[in-house]
């Protein structure tokens, strides 16, 4: 009989440090799928393991190692020798490591998953993100690991992993320029050097608050989110439900719940839609 449920995000996370594993937004679709079946179902849960050694973002030398180590605390469930026994030797667990429904089996939830998930943030990356001007146009361009690719068409069927085109959201800004002033936040893994081309547009500037959590968190709460093709954009979208465009073939899911909030692909130099303008209205 199932008593309990696990989100798995690694290798040897028993012990309570893990080996490997995904990125923020991957690892948090088990935990909250898990979170949810656990709600509905009448479970205990069991503490996740966030904290995890990591080489690849060492050895690419991302500014984000990615380990980890303090995002989290207060996480309610079993844990310490309880929980290495369960994980080890019980039937009783339900583990969810998949992410292949992506946000599907907890979406409708979205007030539930995001206390749960504020409530356990290190209040040290909750305060980092009070500085952050929520009137603006927030851009997460994933660099790092994802692919480069010069051929659009990948991207344009879906392709997971891939830079999406600079020029793409060059081609946004200058469009939104026409209708408002507001300052651009760029959040990025890439350099200044990688970022030249936008970063000199007039009003565009780097952000940063010191985690993966914090920055999620800070596009969640932007007027508008230019999205990149990943997990983390789709977090940032889901948990403010803030109107987000994507690139052509990368909006995977339907994450917002009104229908009036602008969710959706748009193409270079395509007009920006009347429930992206009304964004700005009252500026």
């Amino acid at each position: 009989m199932i008593k309990y449920t696990f989100a798995s995000l690694g290798k040897l996370e028993s012990v309570g440090l893990r080996v490997g594993g995904a990125g923020l937004g991957n690892i948090l679709i088990p935990w909250a799928t898990a979170l949810v079946y656990a709600k509905k179902h009448k479970l205990l849960r069991i503490q996740t393991t966030w904290r995890t050694i990591k080489l690849g973002t060492f050895i690419r030398k991302e500014r984000d190692k990615r380990m980890y180590l303090d995002l989290f605390t207060r996480e309610e469930g079993v844990s310490g020798i309880r929980k290495f026994f369960l994980l080890n030797f019980s039937n009783q667990v339900k583990i969810f490591s998949s992410i292949a429904n992506l946000f599907e089996s907890f979406k409708d939830q979205h007030t539930f998953v995001r206390d749960e998930l504020l409530q356990i943030v290190n209040p040290y990356h909750m305060k980092k993100v009070e500085s952050f001007d929520s009137n603006s146009i927030a851009l997460h361009i994933r660099m790092g690991d994802f692919l480069i690719s010069k051929d659009e068409t990948l991207l344009r069927n879906g392709a997971w992993n891939y830079r999406i085109p600079l020029r793409w959201y060059i081609s946004l800004i200058k469009r939104i320029r026409l209708i408002t002033d507001l300052p651009v936040y760029i959040f990025s893994d890439g350099s200044d050097e990688d970022l030249a081309d936008i970063l000199k547009l007039d009003n565009c500037k780097r952000a940063y608050f010191g985690s993966a959590i914090s920055d999620m968190i800070a596009l969640s709460r932007s007027r508008l989110l230019i999205a990149s093709g990943s997990t983390f954009s789709m977090w940032a979208s889901f948990l403010g439900q803030t109107p987000t465009i994507w690139f052509p073939g990368q909006m995977r899911q339907a994450l917002i719940l009104n229908s009036n909030i602008f969710e959706g692909e748009i193409d270079y130099d395509e007009e920006l839609p009347l429930n992206v303008k009304k964004v700005f209205n009252n500026d």
